[in-house]
């Protein structure tokens, strides 16, 4: 389980701990379906999206953001539009820069309260990390086992947007270009998944990495 992806010391050693996982990928990749393929075989996921959920109905968060981007970021019910947030922050980099700094201390916060009490966990065998810009917040190092990339083309990764999110065209591209080039994730990576193809056909490959890294 050595690589440039590997433990640095600030996970226990693995023992009877689970096995970490983390995924990283493109502007929607489609990580979502590789954490279900992982959970359907026993792992605990934890996604920094849900966190970000959380977090963004918390008072305070919802003041800071309010301040830096203006009252469109709320919906007629007084609640934070990821919808709007999104294409409100990701105008530039420093907006970009400025949306992190008020929410991804909350998620990291979250997310590492979640991840110490999987840890925990009697019997667990894997817990899955799937934290947008894993790599690029450097604030994961040392927090997972396996680094696994999970690889779709652009022309899909566009598609899937569209159709499941509402995103228009080109945004995909646009998100993109904020975050570590695809080409050095997927260099760093223990593991690749292909996700262009179907649902079983992803399922088929987590498989194989569960069999290599988790033990019966």
């Amino acid at each position: 389980m050595s690589g440039p992806a590997a433990t640095s010391g600030r996970l226990p050693p693995l023992g009877n701990r689970p096995v970490v996982f983390a995924l990283v990928g493109g502007v929607a990749s489609g990580k979502s379906a590789v954490s279900k393929a992982f959970e359907k075989l026993g792992a605990r996921v934890i996604d920094a999206d849900v966190a970000g959920h959380e977090v963004l109905k918390d008072a305070q968060v919802k003041k800071e953001l309010v301040d830096a981007f203006g009252d469109d970021v709320l919906d007629r019910d007084g609640e934070v539009s990821r919808k709007r947030l999104g294409a409100l922050a990701f105008e530039g980099p420093t907006r970009v820069m400025r949306l992190n700094t008020i929410t991804h201390p909350r998620i990291k916060e979250r997310t590492r309260q979640k991840l110490e009490d999987a840890l925990r966990q009697p019997g667990l065998k894997a817990v899955i990390l799937d934290v947008s810009l894993l790599l690029e917040s450097k604030n994961y190092d040392g927090k997972y086992d396996v680094l696994v990339f999970v690889d779709c083309s652009e022309a899909t990764r566009e598609e899937r947007a569209i159709f499941t999110r509402g995103w228009v065209r080109g945004e995909v591209a646009r998100r993109q270009k904020h975050q570590m080039p695809l080409d050095e994730k997927r260099a760093r990576a223990n593991e690749v998944v292909d996700n262009n193809g179907t649902m079983d056909d992803v399922e088929r490959q987590v498989k194989v990495i569960w069999q290599k890294y988790v033990k019966a």
